[in-house]
């Protein structure tokens, strides 16, 4: 009796019907291969399902398409950025020549351009400034000139400066002359910090910065200054570290840069002249070039005005885009000076 049912169970198996001992016994090796056939197979299906969705509708899916617009936006990353993350060391003249080899094989068609290109602005910059204006603004090469010092100073004592802005406006049709200070300035905190010993070249220079910090008014230069004085009883103890997000320090910055822009408006070939006899304003030459002070942020690459433009006596200043810090203009007076919150200029009695 049990032979035959062993052989009709054999039978059965090798013919594939459905009796019901063949099913019982393979109901359990049943389930655990569909089991793990679907636990092993379920990834592999997901992928492919992917790669038919993107390849049947053109889209690619949403974890595709995420990396692909990352890849997207790195690949569209400007050079200056993509500088950023290049590693530290470009430190040798080698470092220099091979450089140039890349930029002469990418550039090949840009050098007849740039012989005839003029450009539009002119950038007083400071000399500690890491990246340049043609990087912050990411201007097409050949729009921007600079001249740079040391905390982006103008005197009209100073030749080199004057004699480069002069042939910016004069020689190369220059419509716009920019200040550009910025925050965490070396030569402003040399200027602040007495304890520093800078060269005797650095710290004539900077010394009108000096002057700035130790008479201004302005309510956080002030908080600054009385915060770095010695301590009774402690005249040898160095003061605190000067940190580059001090609202003093940032606003000795913006000082710097609105003083300037006014000595460019008063001691420059832009200056404006007062006839006395006639008390108007007259420029040496109908020059139609404006000029702004900028701050720009290192941490967060923003840039600010400072709402100190000048331009031709008449004519209307452009506007400018960017956003406008809420100090006034002349803040840094004393509360009790006339007009002090609207900006009206002091009279004599």
């Amino acid at each position: 009796m049990l032979s035959t049912k062993l052989l009709i169970l054999l039978l059965t198996v090798s013919l594939g019907c459905s009796h019901p001992i063949a099913q019982r016994a393979n109901t359990k090796p049943s389930s655990t291969s569909s089991s793990v056939t679907s636990t092993t197979t379920s990834k592999p299906t997901s992928t492919s399902s992917i790669k038919s969705s993107s390849t049947s509708s053109g889209k690619p899916s949403s974890t595709t398409s995420a990396a692909t617009s990352t890849a997207a936006s790195v690949s569209a990353t400007p050079s200056a950025s993509a500088s950023l993350n290049a590693p530290s060391n470009f430190n040798t003249l080698n470092s220099l020549f091979e450089g140039n080899k890349k930029f002469r094989a990418g550039n090949k068609t840009a050098f007849d351009k740039l012989i005839t290109q003029q450009p539009s602005f002119m950038f007083l910059g400071c000399s500690d400034n890491r990246l340049s204006p043609g990087a912050i603004f990411q201007a097409p090469v050949g729009s921007i000139v600079s001249q740079t010092s040391i905390g982006n100073q103008y005197s009209g004592k100073d030749a080199s400066a004057d004699a480069a802005v002069s042939y910016a406006v004069d020689n190369l049709g220059v419509k716009h002359v920019i200040v550009l200070g910025h925050y965490g300035c070396k030569g402003v905190a040399a200027a602040i910090d007495s304890s520093s010993k800078p060269s005797s070249a650095v710290k004539k220079w900077v010394k009108p910065i000096a002057e700035m910090f130790a008479k201004s008014n302005r309510a956080e230069i002030k908080k600054l200054r009385d915060s770095r004085k010695p301590k009774r009883g402690k005249k040898n103890e160095a003061p605190p570290a000067l940190k580059a997000d001090d609202p003093g320090f940032r606003a000795l910055v913006e000082e710097n840069v609105k003083t300037s822009v006014k000595r460019l408006q008063t001691e420059s070939f832009l200056s404006q002249k007062s006839d006395k006899k006639s008390d108007k304003k007259t420029q040496h030459k109908d020059y139609d070039v404006y000029v702004h002070g900028l701050v720009y942020d290192e941490l967060s690459g923003e840039v600010s005005d400072l709402r100190v433009s000048f331009g031709p006596p008449g004519k209307k200043i452009p506007a400018v885009p960017f956003v406008a810090l809420a100090a006034a203009k002349n803040q840094h007076q004393p509360k009790w000076a006339p007009g002090f919150f609207k900006g009206k200029k002091l009279t004599k009695q």
